[in-house]
């Protein structure tokens, strides 16, 4: 018994110490000026207002305000802008490492359930990097969770330990959520009918039944959305041309090609060749019976190398698939203390990774947004794509953007022949100023775009524009000669200020 007891204290000691720096590495300030949870919290609080608009229409833009889009994340604006509400951007960050830890806990049980604690652990520690790699607060952390949850209660089912109305309850509730909250919503019925499937193989006629309807209802589910069918198609969307190439959307050869020095691009691979293994060891094992969770384990692959922002969902999968298939190899003491020992090295080398553990906004985000409204600047504004929602979280009531962070919200050919171009060749930005008579250029720094940081070193030299405002994450440049013009006046920062320097 003492022995027992001292082995469940190790165990629990470990996942504990495991759940600690996976929270720690997912504790990471929001940098509001990059990312999209400005523009999600501003669309919860419009939605919760009556202005429906934000879910059918590109609502934000002066550039093509009519531009039919379909907001399948809505929900998850609600969700962000009530939490804001009650517990600030603090709270926000929060919950969302949280939400990341109850879905490692749900795919660690599933990894559990098909092998053992160790070799579930062990497997834990090999996705780590995957796991941290996107941790800001977006809407596909829900997707990833709805993913985890999924795979456990059906699960849970087909081992009979998990009873049909349970099932029942849970997987459609969340359905309609998912449907309402990321674009990744048809994973839930695709994991249905995974394991339906897998229970016809494994001759398991109590569950057929259950699951067969499930599957239908599971997709019926999705027309309940503000779009109709339309909202229940829009996943087909990843097989449209957009006019922007965003570099999450990026293959894992190109990214290792752009950014070599950062090793998440190189360790995915390894990470895929641990599943790829099992893979054959389980159709060799099982043959016929282990091609459900072949399929979805290539599936999942597969995407992760055809577009880098699946890390994490692959990551969160990885685990339950890989204990699947190597689970029936570490029964003997030999290979599971093996295991423990590599499981140990694994948690020492993560601990003395380096970490930032820091939760809310980044330091003096906002700074840039303040001046903008306290100096008196008007539009209209012209800025680059990632500053789109920063843009819309503080400045919706008073200016619209130019463009922001969804390429889906915009046509092709807005991207193709006047976003991109006007700042590459200073003949198309003067036609396109002819149109739309800016008079605040708007800019995210850190824009690694050529034709961004080409458009920046014009803007510095152009004697038409003067900077105003800089700070680590933002430039503001005024016309000169427009209605700006006072703020010029009194805020111009001098040229000796900037330096530019050139790779050519």
């Amino acid at each position: 018994m003492f022995i027992t007891l001292r082995n469940q204290l190790l165990k629990s000691l470990l996942l504990l110490i495991f759940l600690i720096l996976l929270g720690l590495h997912l504790s990471v300030p929001i940098n509001l000026t990059a990312v999209d949870i400005g523009r999600h919290i501003k669309n919860g609080e419009l939605v919760l207002q009556g202005q429906y608009d934000v879910l059918y229409k590109n609502f934000y833009s002066f550039t093509h305000p009519d531009y039919p889009f379909i907001n399948h994340h809505w929900f998850f604006g609600v969700i962000s802008y009530v939490l804001f509400r009650v517990v600030g951007f603090n709270g926000l960050s929060v919950f969302y490492i949280l939400l990341l830890l109850a879905t490692f806990l749900l795919s660690f049980d599933s990894a559990r359930r098909y092998s053992n604690f160790h070799l579930s652990l062990l497997l834990s520690v090999a996705a780590f990097l995957l796991l941290i790699s996107r941790p800001e607060i977006r809407p596909e952390g829900m997707s990833v969770f709805f993913t985890a949850l999924d795979f456990w209660l059906l699960q849970r089912f087909v081992q009979g330990t998990l009873k049909a109305p349970v099932l029942w309850g849970i997987l459609i509730a969340t359905q309609i959520i998912w449907v309402n909250t990321h674009i990744f919503f048809f994973i839930g019925p695709l994991l249905v009918m995974i394991f339906l499937w897998q229970a016809s193989l494994n001759a398991q006629q109590a569950c057929l039944k259950t699951l067969q309807r499930l599957l239908a209802v599971s997709m019926a589910v999705n027309l309940i959305n503000p779009s109709g069918i339309g909202g229940m198609l829009t996943p087909l969307n990843g097989f449209k041309k957009f006019g922007y190439a965003l570099a999450e959307n990026q293959t894992v050869f190109f990214m290792i090609h752009r950014f070599g020095d950062n090793l998440i691009y190189k360790y995915y691979p390894w990470t895929a060749l641990i599943l790829v293994v099992g893979i054959i060891l389980a159709l060799w094992r099982e043959k016929m019976k282990a091609l459900p969770m072949v399929i979805l384990a290539v599936f999942i692959t597969l995407a992760g190398f055809r577009a880098v922002r699946l890390f994490m969902p692959f990551s969160f999968l990885f685990i339950p698939l890989a204990a699947y298939f190597y689970g029936s190899y570490v029964k003997k003491d030999a290979i599971r203390r093996i295991v423990v020992l590599l499981t140990v090295v694994g948690l020492v080398g993560i601990s003395l990774m380096p970490v930032q553990a820091q939760i809310g906004l980044m330091p003096y985000v906002n700074r840039s947004a303040q001046f903008f409204k306290e100096s008196g600047l008007k539009g209209p504004i012209f800025s680059n794509y990632d500053i789109g929602g920063y843009l819309i979280y503080h400045l919706a009531q008073q200016e619209k953007v130019f463009v922001d962070n969804r390429q889906e919200a915009f046509p092709p050919d807005f991207f193709e022949k006047e976003y991109i171009p006007m700042q590459e060749n200073e003949v198309v930005w003067q036609q396109q100023m002819s149109k739309y008579g800016f008079n605040v250029v708007y800019f995210y720094r850190h824009d690694l775009t050529p034709w961004g940081q080409n458009f920046m070193i014009n803007r510095i030299k152009d004697p038409a524009w003067a900077p105003v405002f800089v700070d680590d994450y933002v430039i503001i440049f005024a016309r000169r000669g427009s209605i700006d013009q006072s703020v010029i006046d009194r805020d111009e920062l001098p040229q000796s200020m900037f330096r530019v320097t050139s790779n050519v």
